[in-house]
C-alpha cells in the first residue's frame, strides 16, 4: 500500500513539475511572435536571383515586372527573412522595376529649307520657338506612324542663329523633342565628322553634355531623359534615298539616361521605387501606413483646439497644457470623455484626427497613419494608435 501511494506523489510530483516548463515555453513563443519593429531595406541583387530555398526571390534578373509581382512575391521574402517580427511591424522596401524606354533609330532623315520657312509664314528663314518647329512636323507629316523618328536639322534663332540636329519623334499623337549635339559639339568631343563612331563611344561621352544641359535647369535623383545622337553606319533602311541598303550613311539613335544625384548614367531599363508593408499577425501584406510622432507644435495644437471647449475635456487639455503629454494614469475605456485629467482611448482619437487634419489635409481615402504619442502612465512612456481615413474623417484603425 505504501510503495503504491509512493508512486502516486512521484507522478504527481513529475506532472506538476511539467507544467511551469511548458508555461515558460509558452511565454517565450509568445515574446518572439509578438516582436515588433519597423524596417528600412532596399533589395540587393543577390535578394533576386538566389534561390528561394537560400533566402532569395528566385529571379532570372534583378528587378521585378510589376508592382503586383512585388505585392505577391515580397511577403514571402520577408517572412523567411525577418521570422522573429509579428503582427504591428512595417517593412518599408526599395525594389528596381522594370520600364523600358525603347531605343529609337531615325526612319526619316530631313534639313528645313527656305521654301519650308516661308511656306510657314515666318518672316526669317528660321524658327524661333518650339511651337512653330511642330508646326512644320504636323504640316510636313499630316499622318506619320507611331514612334517615327525624325533627325531634324534646322536654323533657330535665340539671340543669333545657329543650325542645330534634334530628333522628334511621334508618340501617342504628338510630336516630342528630343535634343541632340550640334556640329561644333561633336568637335568638342574630338570628332572629325558629325557623329560618333560606335555606340560605346556615344554612352561615354553624352554624359558630359547632359551636365552641361541642364546646368541652368536642375534635375532630381531619377529623373530620365532622352538624348539624340548619330552613328555613321550602313544604311539597312536606306534613310539616305539612293535606292541602296549596302553603302553607309548617318543614323540619328534616341537613347535615354538616368540622373543619379551628381552624374548621368546610361538607363539600364529598371526604375527604383518602394513600397510598404505591415505585419497583420499572420503574414506581411502591402501597407500605406505612415508612421508618426507628435511634435511639440502638434501638443500645442491639440491644446489649443476646439477640444478645450468640449465637456469632458476640460482638465485633460489643462494637463496636456501644462506637462506637455497625454495623461493615461485612468482607464482606457469609456464611450464618453473621461471628466478628468487622464485620457481614455476615445478622447485620444479625436484629438489625433486634429493633427492629421492638420498634418495632412488632402490625404487619400484609406490613408493609414500610426501615430506616436508622449504619455505618462505612472511614468513616461510612449504608446502608438492607428488611424484610417473613411470617408473623409480619420477614425481608428
Amino acid at each position: 500500500m505504501k510503495k503504491i501511494i509512493y508512486f502516486f506523489a512521484i507522478f504527481t510530483l513529475v506532472l506538476s513539475s511539467c507544467n511551469p516548463l511548458e508555461d515558460i515555453n509558452e511565454q517565450i513563443d509568445a515574446q518572439e511572435t509578438s516582436i515588433v519593429d519597423n524596417i528600412v531595406y532596399t533589395l540587393t541583387e543577390d535578394d533576386y536571383t538566389e534561390d528561394v530555398e537560400d533566402g532569395g526571390l528566385g529571379f532570372r534578373f534583378p528587378n521585378f515586372n510589376s508592382v503586383d509581382d512585388v505585392k505577391a512575391e515580397v511577403p514571402a521574402f520577408l517572412t523567411n527573412k525577418y521570422s522573429i517580427l509579428g503582427n504591428g511591424s512595417t517593412a518599408l522596401i526599395t525594389y528596381k522595376l522594370y520600364a523600358p524606354k525603347r531605343t529609337e533609330r531615325s526612319l526619316i532623315v530631313y534639313e528645313v529649307t527656305r521654301a519650308d520657312y516661308d511656306a510657314q509664314g515666318l518672316r526669317f528663314p528660321n524658327f524661333s520657338n518650339d511651337s512653330e518647329i511642330f508646326d512644320f512636323l504636323e504640316a510636313k507629316y499630316p499622318t506619320p506612324d507611331d514612334r517615327v523618328l525624325v533627325s531634324l536639322t534646322y536654323d533657330f534663332f535665340n539671340g543669333s542663329v545657329n543650325e542645330l540636329n534634334d530628333g522628334f519623334f511621334f508618340t501617342e499623337g504628338e510630336w516630342v523633342k528630343v535634343t541632340g549635339l550640334t556640329d561644333d559639339q561633336y568637335a568638342a568631343a574630338g570628332e572629325r565628322f558629325p557623329n560618333f563612331s560606335d555606340e560605346e563611344e556615344a554612352l561615354s561621352v553624352l554624359p558630359i553634355f547632359l551636365k552641361e544641359n541642364f546646368k541652368f535647369s536642375p534635375k532630381v535623383k531619377g529623373d530620365i531623359e532622352p538624348f539624340m545622337y548619330k552613328l555613321f553606319v550602313t544604311d539597312e533602311d536606306d534613310v539616305d534615298g539612293d535606292g541602296r541598303t549596302d553603302d553607309r550613311t548617318t543614323y540619328s539613335y534616341v537613347t535615354y539616361f538616368v540622373y543619379d544625384g551628381a552624374d548621368w548614367l546610361p538607363y539600364d531599363n529598371t526604375v527604383e521605387e518602394s513600397i510598404q508593408f505591415g505585419h497583420d499577425g499572420v503574414t506581411w501584406v502591402p501597407d500605406n501606413t505612415i508612421a508618426y510622432t507628435l511634435t511639440t507644435e502638434d501638443y500645442d495644437l491639440i491644446a489649443n483646439s476646439e477640444l478645450k471647449d468640449v465637456t469632458g475635456y476640460e482638465s485633460a487639455i489643462s494637463n496636456l497644457a501644462r506637462f506637455g503629454n497625454i495623461n493615461r494614469t485612468g482607464s482606457a475605456e469609456g464611450d464618453e470623455p473621461s471628466g478628468a485629467s487622464s485620457w481614455n482611448d476615445l478622447m485620444v482619437y479625436r484629438a489625433l484626427a486634429i493633427v492629421l487634419n492638420n498634418l495632412d489635409p488632402s490625404a487619400d481615402e484609406d490613408q493609414k497613419y500610426l501615430v506616436s504619442i508622449s504619455v505618462f502612465n505612472g511614468s513616461s512612456a510612449t504608446e502608438s494608435f492607428g488611424l484610417i481615413k473613411k470617408s473623409g474623417e480619420w477614425v481608428k484603425q
